[in-house]
């Protein structure tokens, strides 16, 4: 059935939309059941192949971030305008980029009009809105701060999307340097490296020890090269393959944190996020055991949250918390002494807040560190890789003068 893009007039304004319907008489029809008077009615142009391929695997991709974050945002502003929440999510679903958010929308919106509250209709999607979400939705309903509660998980998504930017600027520069300097190291094996070996073996000229291992590694590079093209497509599909089982993605978590200059960093990013989800999960009225488990489902790093989880089986069994956390091995001493306050005044999700806020700039200041530090040692690095290709190309060249000159 073909899409129609409708503009309609209710109550309180003018609602604009896109559905899925046999012809335009039944969308009109459709239109009226929600007490909607229809004002125009246009079916979408048909889509090539190309497009409706790239149609199916949006439909089928996660909604990113910034969709969750332009939801959110978008939300609080109607409510706070007073728009009606039908119509608010109504008006959303029509300008909706993503094809699987606005599909996921119109059913919640069916949910909601079959009677049913926000917060069981958000919960039935929990690979498009998370735990956390519904659960602060339902606060929201129970306590009539729905537009709060939109605006807290609008600045929990925009915290942690900057988090993750700043992440990847810092790591996306080191990155694009090596794959450049690999991509010119196999030029060079390929290609520089056999044509001087050319012009060595005519002179007859006596090679070093570093040429004859260039040229040897060049000739077995081209020799090889579909053996050698396998065998890493080979190990990266293994590596791939047990990082989908559960104790490599582990031990590969476990490896990522002990990273030099980046490992530091990123637990600390991880640190971050999870005092900040475990705060607002605290304030959103779950039980410590229950907010433990929903920040396990949270993270990305398995070897953090099989620690998490160790801190949840104890305080399931009657274990303080700041007394398993300190168990655990998980947090630093600061977090469990914010713990241990938090415990003692009551006021949890506060302290949880005050850490996040402070690894925050943590993890800001180890950016600018870590941007100070790579450019020189990559520098180094490069410098180094040149230095061996040099000596070990032009080196013999000194020789090829006497050679000649003794040939004469």
């Amino acid at each position: 059935m073909p899409d129609f893009r409708y503009s309609a007039r209710s109550q309180q304004g003018i609602v604009a939309g896109i559905v899925h319907s046999a012809d335009c008489m039944t969308v009109a029809t459709q239109l009226l059941a929600q007490q909607l008077e229809p004002l125009t009615i246009e079916p979408l142009q048909e889509r090539h192949f190309w497009q409706t391929c790239w149609h199916r695997l949006a439909r089928s991709a996660t909604p990113g971030a910034h969709d969750l974050i332009l939801f959110t945002r978008q939300m609080v502003a109607l409510i706070h305008a007073g728009v009606p929440l039908i119509q608010a999510l109504q008006g959303i679903r029509g300008y909706a980029h993503h094809a699987l958010l606005q599909e996921t929308l119109g059913k919640v919106i069916e949910a909601l009009q079959s009677g049913r509250d926000l917060a069981s209709a958000l919960a039935a999607y929990p690979h498009i809105f998370g735990r956390l979400f519904p659960r602060l939705v339902r606060v929201g309903e129970q306590t009539g701060r729905l537009e709060e509660s939109f605006q807290q998980m609008f600045q929990y998504l925009e915290r942690d999307r900057a988090v993750r930017r700043r992440l990847q600027t810092a790591l996306r520069y080191p990155l694009l340097v090596l794959a450049a300097t690999w991509i010119a190291l196999l030029v060079v094996n390929c290609f520089v490296i056999p044509a001087f070996a050319g012009l060595f073996a005519r002179f007859g000229a006596e090679l070093p020890p570093l040429t004859r291992l260039l040229v040897t590694t060049s000739r077995f590079t081209q020799a090889y090269w579909p053996m050698l093209l396998l065998g890493m497509a080979g190990l990266g599909y293994v590596g791939w393959a047990l990082r989908q089982t559960r104790l490599g993605r582990e031990v590969w978590d476990q490896q990522i944190l002990r990273l030099p200059l980046v490992g530091s960093l990123i637990q600390r990013a991880l640190l971050a996020r999870l005092t900040r989800t475990f705060a607002m999960g605290t304030r959103s009225g779950l039980t410590v055991a229950q907010t433990l488990h929903l920040v396990g489902e949270t993270l990305d790093n398995r070897c953090m949250a099989r620690q998490l989880a160790q801190i949840h089986d104890r305080v399931e069994r009657g274990e303080p918390l700041t007394q398993a956390a300190q168990h655990s091995g998980l947090f630093p001493p600061m977090v469990l002494q914010m713990l241990a306050v938090g415990e003692q005044t009551g006021h949890m999700g506060d302290m949880l807040l005050e850490v996040a806020d402070f690894y925050d700039r943590e993890v800001e200041y180890e950016l600018q560190a870590l941007s100070a530090w790579v450019e020189p040692v990559l520098i180094l690095m490069v410098a180094c890789l040149v230095l061996l290709l040099a000596l070990g190309i032009f080196l013999p060249m000194w020789n090829l003068g006497s050679v000649a000159l003794g040939r004469r």
